[in-house]
């Protein structure tokens, strides 16, 4: 009989907890999981870069991603090896954007990158993808990030209407472009232990019993750990803060190699010291993630 893993996606707007959880969960299930970290379009290169440089460009660069982790997906999830498949957002965060700007910086219209979605990414999906959505108010959203954006790029993601336009898709629109009902878990006044509780019941309604006691069993790492010296100089070279943000797990034994896992992509790597970006979807020889 055939393999395949459940993929669960953890998805929302900025200051949910989605990071946390994912620090989390990776530190804690350690080689029974594969995850697939944010995309980044400033990491592409070659054919797989942004074809035009303008917002919508790159948003359609965001659904093209999409498209491909989803196929690859379909294979990532028949590993033996791999018990659970995470995502760190998927189409959800696309059209979130689109829904909130309404195209006022010329993003691709939210009913064409809708319909991108059901036409093209939809079909593509494997039957056991379930989506976690951590909601968050937009004023609890501005507190937990310390409501001044670190980097000038970022700075949007802190404009009050705009998150609560993000609030809106994630509460009413976001539950009908899941593959199945999603999991909505409200973040504002929960501690880390109960959304985590949360996640958890997800997993053991999958089958997935021994799984989530592990999660739920497993100490929180440290916050904000610092980026480990044996990726220094791959993350300057990548671009560092501006382009990967700040680490979010410390560096991590995964399958014989290293990871760490940063805001916007995962340095990996491997026992000859070659330290460099992880990207799973581009490499179908490696099952870390």
């Amino acid at each position: 009989m055939a393999h395949d893993a459940p993929v669960l996606v953890l998805d929302g707007p900025p200051g949910a907890g989605k990071t946390s959880l994912l620090a989390r969960m990776v530190c804690a299930l350690g080689d029974d999981a594969m995850w697939l970290t944010e995309p980044n379009s400033r990491l592409a290169t070659g054919l797989s870069a942004p074809v035009h440089p303008s917002p919508a460009g790159h948003t359609l660069w965001f659904l093209r991603h999409e498209l491909d982790k989803a196929r690859a997906m379909r294979r990532l999830v028949t590993d033996e090896a791999t018990r659970l498949l995470i995502a760190d957002r998927n189409h959800l965060g696309a059209l979130a954007y689109c829904y909130a700007t309404h195209a006022e910086d010329s993003s691709l219209p939210y009913t064409v990158a809708r319909d991108f979605y059901a036409r093209r990414i939809a079909p593509e999906l494997p039957e056991t993808v379930l989506t976690a959505i951590l909601l968050v108010s937009p004023d609890q959203s501005l507190t937990r990030r310390g409501k001044v954006a670190e980097l000038p790029r970022w700075k949007q993601w802190f404009d009050t209407s705009l998150l609560q336009r993000l609030y809106t898709f994630y509460t009413d629109i976001a539950p009908t472009l899941c593959p199945t009902p999603p999991a909505i878990i409200n973040t504002d006044g929960a501690t880390p232990e109960a959304v985590l509780a949360q996640v958890a019941g997800l997993l053991v309604d999958a089958g997935l019993d021994q799984t989530a006691r592990r999660l739920t069993s497993a100490a929180a790492p440290a916050p904000r750990p610092p980026l480990d010296e044996h990726f220094t100089d791959a993350y300057n070279q990548l671009g560092g803060l501006e382009a990967l943000g700040h680490p979010f797990t410390p560096a991590i034994a995964h399958r014989g190699d290293t990871v760490q896992l940063c805001q916007l992509g995962a340095l990996h790597r491997d026992p000859a010291g070659h330290a460099r970006l992880w990207n799973p979807l581009a490499d179908p020889s490696r099952r870390a993630a």
